[in-house]
């Protein structure tokens, strides 16, 4: 069935070119007047994402040009296709289209289907995905970095062969964001199949044959740097000593980042997440912070912490902040502001750019030293480790510094343990009573509680009250 999505230059008057998507895919439809063979209507290698209005307007102008000139006309009133591809080519798209004979077309027969390229099958794909995902996630990712990635695979391979694709991606990227790649490739080739625009998925099963093995030849900026697979490699993360370090300078020399790393050291939250922080979300009474929220760059909007398992339902996570610790008199320190006011802005006292931050953590060439390169110099660390390593700085101090159990420090910062949902909301409870900057127990040589431990202060407790509740009967 035909899509009556409107044309980007409106209504389009009889005897006129007409670019409009149809049958999952932008195609360019000729006048029925202009050809003795009826309508045709020929895929444009236009995309199906954001923004492809623009250069559908362009080359339906051009297209017009060239009808009311003649040129696509070889004069005994057959379609020139060749000229069509040409055409096509300067704009820098690729519809792959067949030089075949055009056939009469009647309300039962239609001109024959051009073949997809790669480009259009993944649009088509993040059209028909875009109200399933999560605004960021389709942004950032689908018509982020995912196009981007494909868009550089097919440049610097010359091919849309499934296997160059697929070697080009494994040698210069992310090899998990090659796997979801891949992964999404092959459901965007099935669904081309299943609406019966192709009858062949090349990139079956490519994704599960990778295995873990890590990634080569990345560029800065393309890849996803904030990943939790590796929160317990204290290689990637600074000392105690070293993060203060780090706050020491950021307090002399750019003094209006402290605030926010600062927070970033004490809590171990993203990035996005401590560039969402209202005051609202500090229970002063309830001696907590809530991290419930998370900042994206692109889209410029606040969304809920994703609902997966780590959060077993819950849209927050509740950080402790002991009344007169170090945390509290920190956040107390801060001048505060209403209650759905974001707690840490930018020098111009907007909302935090993630760019900006990183910018200013890395330097900038001819603009800025950054944070980490002159200590560095300095002598005060031994290597470059990104923003987002602030969090594995805190989780191995926690861990490995102060013996917090593993498990509550999880509870606190949101990263994924394997275990059980009953041991998990068991160790919320008593995760909720423990000092995150302090040494478990009081004691800064004493060992981190075993998994049983846990489970016998919860056993004595329930039989306090059972024993409670006896009495009063």
């Amino acid at each position: 069935m035909t899509n009556s999505a409107k044309t980007p230059t409106g209504k389009v008057k009889k005897g006129q070119v007409a670019i409009r998507v149809d049958s999952g895919s932008i195609k360019a439809c000729f006048p029925r007047s202009y050809c003795n063979k009826g309508q045709i209507k020929l895929a444009t290698g236009i995309p199906l994402i954001s923004g492809w209005e623009s250069t559908a307007s362009k080359l339906q102008r051009r297209l017009q040009i060239e009808l009311e000139d003649g040129k696509l006309d070889d004069g005994d009133g057959n379609f020139q296709l060749g000229r069509y591809n040409d055409i096509l080519s300067e704009y820098g798209l690729r519809a792959r289209l067949k030089l075949a004979k055009l056939q009469p077309n009647s309300d039962d027969q239609l001109p024959p289907k051009p073949d997809l390229s790669l480009m259009e099958v993944w649009g088509n794909y993040c059209e028909y995905r875009k109200l399933s995902l999560r605004e960021s996630t389709f942004k950032n990712m689908y018509t982020g970095s995912y196009s981007n990635f494909l868009e550089s695979a097919i440049e610097a391979t010359g091919s849309e062969d499934a296997i160059k694709i697929r070697s080009w991606l494994l040698e210069n990227r992310n090899q998990k964001h090659v796997r979801e790649i891949l992964s999404n490739l092959s459901k965007a080739y099935k669904l081309a199949m299943k609406n019966k625009l192709l009858t062949h998925n090349p990139f079956e099963g490519m994704a599960e044959e990778i295995v873990n093995k890590g990634a080569v030849g990345r560029t800065q900026g393309e890849i996803d740097t904030e990943n939790d697979d590796d929160i317990l490699d204290r290689t990637k993360a600074y000392s105690w000593d070293e993060a203060q370090a780090i706050l020491s300078y950021v307090e002399l020399n750019c003094s209006h980042w402290h605030n926010f790393l600062k927070f970033k050291f004490l809590t171990g939250c993203r990035t996005g997440e401590a560039i969402a922080l209202t005051w609202c979300d500090i229970e002063w009474d309830n001696e907590r912070v809530l991290i419930r929220r998370t900042y994206d760059r692109v889209t410029k909007k606040f969304y809920p912490l994703k609902n997966d398992k780590t959060y077993k339902g819950k849209e927050s996570r509740k950080f402790p902040m002991p009344r007169d610790g170090e945390f509290w008199k920190f956040l107390k320190s801060i001048p505060q502001g209403q209650p759905n006011e974001i707690v840490f802005k930018s020098k111009a006292g907007k909302t935090i750019d993630r760019i900006s931050f990183c910018n200013a953590w890395k330097g900038r060439e001819g603009q800025n030293k950054g944070i980490i390169p002159p200590l560095i110099e300095q002598g005060k660390l031994t290597k470059y480790l990104s923003p987002y390593n602030t969090r594995h700085s805190f989780i191995t101090h926690a861990i490995f510094d102060l013996g917090i159990d593993e498990k509550i420090v999880s509870t606190w910062c949101g990263h994924k343990l394997e275990i059980s949902n009953k041991h998990y909301q068991d160790v919320a409870v008593f995760a909720a009573r423990v000092n995150p900057h302090l040494p478990i127990m009081g004691s800064q040589n004493s060992q981190q509680q075993t998994e049983l431990d846990l489970l016998k202060e919860q056993l004595r407790k329930q039989q306090e009250l059972i024993d409670t509740l006896l009495k009063d009967k």
